[in-house]
């Protein structure tokens, strides 16, 4: 009997054995590991191929393991999102065709992708409008437009009220390096060798002379320029009396000349001598000015080459796709696309600020990698003021804004930014300022960024000596009574009366500074989160433990009084 048993268990245990072996082979299992392994892989690979620009070589590794996904929902995600990029990449690159094949294989995937604007072709709409490029202009690239600050005219006529110049515009065929006329060909070694000029060389130099006044008086500064060095040229003696108009001349055309593409850095030495030649000429009437231009062509000189807060081509993954039909050049990272009509290496010095300004800001504030944004935020680098107004209808007094657009849920639709480059602190301070407002959009739920703390954390960005400036303007504000309750600011919808908006600036900045320096920026952001959705009463005594009026009374010790030294964040 016990036999039995034994051989009717041994019996159990050996058939268990053999239908466990039967249903899962080893041949299956590794099969499957094999086919898992090489969806993995391919999920990996198209990841990198993402990131570096290359999102159809990324779709087409993901759709080679579609037979083998079996409803993986990372995979699909994945593969959503490839679609998406290479979509708007082909549109960008005129494929539109192609551009739709791929677009109703994302509306599988996703059916609401039907109706995002960002995957529609690319027609311009409001409020994009790209200026067409003047009729017979080079088709060359262009440096931002550096302006010098306005100067008097020495020259003007004492009942001018308008004493200062205006720009005069170039003509296209206008020669921008005119000659100087203390170069060495025109310096005499043996000045007693040297005839005396000839009747007709006074004569020729006089009839130079007459022609470059009236050129000066109708402000055509570069033909006047031409006409006195010609002058010289025949008679050195004949322009004596002129020499401050011919000064003038000469800073008048390295102002204009230091916008023109390719100048700078490279002319620097050139265009420095000649107004240190200028100031020579006339110290009394062209000192100023020109101690001002020198100062101004390092700046901008510092500005195209090496500008030391932002390396160049510090961003390896930009790519450029060239000029678009309006006229732009246009350059894309993972998160931005910069149009602008620079050379390649300025746009990726751009790119390169706002991609840092992102990861640092968004590491900073949040404690966060960042959030994946689509679609990518369109950076508008306007040469100058008339391009900015004329395309945004925002006041030339600008320098600069960001648009951000929200669906009902909070969600982000649109990210942009519009920059002016005659503006001197752009890449500086009006670049990390905007960029940091696109990086808040979004953070704070289907709650809009309160004024205070989008702007004080914007300042924040900008270099130590205009945060300085506001910390000053602080104290002044206050002298004035100009300044707002703690409470009032917190709760401002919109900007106050431009009476106080100097004193809003400086009051929300140094208050993000004074929270953030107390926790943390991170403790500081979920403050305002709930304060905007809550009320700053309840957040302010969850996150710091403070009422209103101890908070007034530790700002006005602290920060009015300056008792204590802060400790910024």
């Amino acid at each position: 009997m016990d036999r039995v048993v034994c051989l009717v268990f041994g019996g159990i245990i050996f058939t268990t054995f053999t239908l466990a072996a039967a249903a899962d082979p080893p041949a299956a299992t590794d099969a499957k590991f094999a086919k898992d392994l090489a969806v993995q892989n391919a999920m990996q690979r198209a990841r990198i191929l993402v990131i570096e620009n290359q999102p159809g070589k990324a779709v087409d590794l993901l759709e080679e393991q579609l037979a083998n996904v079996n409803g993986n929902p990372q995979y699909l995600v994945q593969l959503r999102d490839a679609y998406r990029v290479y979509i708007m990449d082909l549109y960008l690159t005129g494929r539109p065709e192609v551009a739709k094949r791929y677009f109703d294989r994302l509306c599988i995937l996703d059916p609401s992708a039907v109706n995002d604007a960002a995957l529609k072709p690319r027609v311009e709409t409001a409020p994009r409008k790209f200026e067409a490029d003047p009729p017979k202009q080079p088709t060359a690239t262009q440096f931002p437009t550096f302006k010098v600050p306005g100067f008097l005219n020495p020259f003007a006529a004492k009942d001018d009220p308008k004493q200062l110049v205006k720009p005069v515009a170039r003509a296209a065929s206008e020669d921008i390096s005119s000659v100087d006329p203390f170069d060495a060909k025109f310096k005499r070694s043996d000045l007693a060798a040297e005839p005396a000029p000839t009747k007709a060389n006074t004569e020729a130099a006089r009839e130079f002379l007459k022609r470059g006044e009236a050129e000066f008086q109708r402000e055509r500064y570069g033909d006047a320029r031409k006409c006195f060095e010609q002058a010289y040229q025949a008679d050195n003696g004949a322009l004596e009396a002129c020499r401050p108009q011919w000064a003038y001349c000469i800073i008048k055309g390295v102002t204009e000349a230091m916008d023109q593409p390719g100048v700078l850095p490279a002319k620097l030495p050139e265009l420095k001598q000649q107004v240190e030649n200028a100031i020579g000429m006339a110290p009394g009437q062209m000192m100023v000015a020109g101690k001002t231009l020198l100062s101004q062509l390092d700046q901008r000189a510092g500005f195209v080459s090496a500008n030391p807060r932002v390396p160049a081509k510090a961003v390896s993954l930009v790519r450029h796709w060239g000029q678009n039909k309006e006229g732009w050049q246009v350059a894309e990272t993972p998160h931005f696309r910069v149009f602008h009509r620079m050379d390649n290496d300025f746009a990726e010095r751009v790119a390169d600020i706002v991609e840092k300004t992102r990861a640092a800001m968004y590491k900073k504030w949040f404690e966060s990698d960042g959030i994946d944004w689509q679609p990518h935020c369109e950076v508008i680098v306007h040469p100058n003021a008339a391009s900015y107004t004329d395309m945004t209808g925002v006041p030339a007094q600008s320098p600069g804004h960001s648009r951000i657009d929200t669906d009902p849920s909070g969600r982000v639709t649109l990210r942009r930014l519009d920059i002016r480059l005659d503006i001197p602190t752009t890449l500086e301070c009006v670049l990390p300022h905007e960029a940091t407002h696109v990086v808040l959009a979004g953070m704070f739920g289907n709650q809009p960024v309160p004024r205070w703390a989008d702007e004080g954390i914007a300042v924040l960005s900008e270099p130590a000596e205009k945060i300085e400036q506001h910390r000053r303007n602080l104290a002044k504000h206050h002298a004035d009574g100009l300044l707002f309750g703690l409470k009032e600011l917190m709760e401002l919808k919109d900007y106050p009366h431009p009476r106080r908006t100097g004193a809003f600036y400086a009051q929300s900045t140094m208050l993000v500074e004074f929270l953030a320096s107390k926790k943390g920026p991170k403790i500081f952001t979920d403050f305002v989160r709930d304060g905007a959705r809550q009320g700053y009463d309840l957040a302010l005594q969850r996150h710091y433990n403070l009422t209103f009026t101890q908070l007034e009374q530790a700002w006005q010790q602290q920060v009015i009084n300056n008792r204590t030294t802060s400790n910024r964040p």
